[in-house]
């Protein structure tokens, strides 16, 4: 009798140990998955004003150019400008974009 009182016992301890682990791994996978929602959010409206922000540099500088060599140069030349970015963000991709969110993430998830 005794010994079946102490397996029901653990057993229930057991149990009561999985539910609370179960628990805290909801509330870990929900902190990290708030983290990773708002950092994401975040980057999405900078990036949106970066592109803003850019654009109205880009036809600044178009302005700026059209004095001296003519309006359809300088839109050739800032195409130009945006064609070796491009070229770069391509080639550089890796350690410009890739490895820093697997960093993060990574460091999200271990944490």
């Amino acid at each position: 009798m005794a010994n079946e009182n102490s397996y029901s016992r653990l057993w229930q301890e057991l149990q009561s140990y999985l539910k609370i682990n179960v628990e805290y791994a909801k509330l870990t996978a929900a902190e990290k998955l708030a983290v990773f929602i708002s950092a994401a959010a975040v980057s999405l409206v900078i990036f949106f004003l970066a592109i803003i922000f850019i654009f109205f540099i880009s036809l600044a500088v178009v302005n700026w150019l059209a004095v001296s060599i003519g309006l359809a140069w300088s839109y050739a030349i800032m195409g130009g400008l945006y064609l070796v970015l491009m070229a770069l963000l391509l080639i550089f991709r890796k350690t410009l974009i890739m490895n820093p969110v697997a960093k993060f993430i990574s460091k999200l998830i271990l944490k």
